[in-house]
This record gives C-alpha cells, sequence and structure tokens, in this order.
C-alpha cells in the first residue's frame, strides 16, 4: 500500500536522478554563511545546509564543492597586465570576519558531509575547478554558482536567479538581467557568454573588457544589442562571434589577451585562452593582430 501511494506522488518526493553530480562554486556560499552568522559552529552549519539545498533542488546523488584558498595563486590572474588590475576594487575591510575560518573549516574531514566532496584550492580560482568539472562530467553534471562568470559553460547549470535549469542551445543565448537595485545586466549561457564578457567586462572582478566599441561606450545594452543575432545559433559560429568582437579590439588597437586570460574559465588543467583562439577560424587580419599582440608586454 506504501508503495502504491508512493508511486502517485509528485516528482519531488523522489528527487534524485541517479548518477547526477551537482558542481558547485562553494565561495559565494561561504560568503554567503559567513556574513549572516556571528559564530563559526553556526556558519558551517549554514554552508552545509546551502549545499544540501541545492542538491535537493537539482535532484544530485552527489556534489563536488569548490572554495578559493587566501592564498591561492588563482590561476596567476593577478600576473596578468590588463585594462585594470585583477580584483583591486575588492577590500579586504568588506570580507566577512569569519570567510577564511569558515572556508578551512567546511573543507576538512570534520566538516565535510558523506552526500558531498569538499575542495579548497590553492593553484586554481574554485571557478576554474568548477568550469573543469562541468567539462568533465558533461551532461551527468549540473553547475551551480551565483557568480556569472561560469554562465560560460554549455553544459547543465542551475539558474539561481530564474529557479530553473539551463543548457546552451548551440552557441548559447544572452538575455538582460535587472539587478534588485534596479541596474541592468547581460545574463546568458553558453560560449556567446564569455564573448559578451569580452566587450562588457566583469565588474565584479574589475575587468574591463573592451574600452572603446568604434569610439563609444560598451554596457549591457549594447552588448546585448550587438550580441543577440547570434542567440542559439549552431556551435560553429563561435569563430563568427569571436572574429567581431577581436575586429573590435583590433579597431581600437586594444590587446585582447589580458581581457581573455581573465575571463577564460578553464576547461582541462592544461586549458588557456590560446587554446580557444587556436580552435577557431580567425580571419587573417586578426591572426596577424593576435601575433602582434602576443609579442606585447601583458603579462608579469
Amino acid at each position: 500500500m506504501i508503495n502504491d501511494l508512493i508511486k502517485g506522488l509528485p516528482d519531488q518526493f523522489n528527487p534524485k536522478i541517479q548518477g547526477r553530480v551537482l558542481i558547485i562554486d562553494g565561495d559565494s556560499l561561504a560568503y554567503k554563511a559567513a556574513a549572516t552568522s556571528k559564530r563559526l559552529k553556526t556558519a558551517i552549519r549554514k554552508f552545509q545546509m546551502m549545499c544540501l539545498e541545492k542538491m535537493f533542488i537539482t535532484q544530485a546523488e552527489t556534489a563536488r564543492v569548490h572554495l578559493t584558498h587566501r592564498d591561492s595563486l588563482k590561476t596567476n590572474r593577478h600576473r596578468v597586465l590588463a585594462w585594470k588590475p585583477y580584483q583591486d576594487n575588492r577590500k579586504d575591510s568588506e570580507r566577512p570576519v569569519l570567510i577564511e575560518e569558515l572556508r578551512d573549516a567546511v573543507s576538512s574531514d570534520e566538516h565535510v558531509l558523506p552526500e558531498y566532496s569538499c575542495t579548497l584550492h590553492k593553484i586554481l580560482e574554485a571557478d576554474d575547478a568548477v568550469m573543469i568539472d562541468s567539462y568533465a562530467y558533461k551532461e551527468s553534471g549540473v553547475l551551480y554558482s551565483e557568480d556569472k562568470d561560469l554562465r560560460q559553460t554549455p553544459h547543465p547549470m542551475y539558474d539561481p536567479y530564474r529557479g530553473v535549469e539551463l543548457q546552451a542551445d548551440g552557441i548559447g543565448s544572452l538575455w538582460m538581467h535587472v539587478t534588485p537595485s534596479g541596474n541592468y545586466d547581460i545574463h546568458g549561457c553558453g560560449r556567446l557568454f564569455f564573448w559578451a564578457q569580452m566587450l562588457r567586462g566583469d565588474g565584479a572582478d574589475n575587468i574591463r573588457g573592451l574600452d572603446r566599441f568604434y569610439g563609444r561606450q560598451i554596457g549591457a545594452v549594447r552588448t546585448l544589442e550587438e550580441l543577440e543575432v547570434f542567440n542559439d545559433a549552431p556551435a560553429e559560429v563561435e569563430s563568427e562571434v569571436a572574429n567581431f568582437v577581436l575586429d573590435a579590439y583590433r579597431h581600437h588597437n586594444q590587446n585582447p589577451l589580458p581581457e581573455g586570460w581573465l575571463l577564460h574559465m578553464l576547461r582541462t588543467w592544461d586549458d588557456s585562452f590560446n587554446d580557444v583562439l587556436q580552435s577557431l577560424d580567425l580571419s587573417t587580419q586578426n591572426t596577424e593582430f593576435l601575433n602582434e599582440c602576443t609579442q606585447q608586454h601583458w603579462f608579469d
């Protein structure tokens, strides 16, 4: 009788999808837990509960949580000489008091729950580790992050703003997001989102992106106007999008390599923005331009 009753219940009462792995950007969860707790014990419990909650809503059997160590090399991004210094807009005084203690604690054997693993990274940024997992697990994984950088994955992701799972169709798509404060920002999914960031930049990490788009400022609205024509185009159209963006960099003689190295999330441990460029069918003009840019002093 009980089995008959269970069979008639909605899916949320039997949520796990066999083999599904949730890939969590734990930095954003740790910030939330640390910022809303006075005691480390409370912050640990909040972090654990948030991880379990994300597993429940994504119907995951297991999860892999990634965190960035306080002394992480952050994939050497601080050595890139971009338009602006990487993450130079962040002040230590704005960080939650418990954040580093919490990261250490939740990644220790004492506080990791059986349902998930938790890794504190000293070489990569957590973002890179999350993206590497996304490419490794592909359709059996689902990525969760409140950081929009990770929207460049072509594989399944959970959108915390829409409350739905997304997966890029072809090159992906872009749309306008209105923040709680009423500002506009670009959201999306797939490789198209990466190229949108190459135009728009990422203010959260102090990445300028393209300084001028043919003499005009390039913000969220103009970025969407220029790139939404590519929404849901086949994956091979990425070469056309890349040439479109690189044409604008070349027009203003701005080296795109620093911005690309900062914005590109690693797909494998030995991946780089150069690998992206080499996989594309770039125009002769842009190939020659990139060769010239490579010779410039853009990496310390």
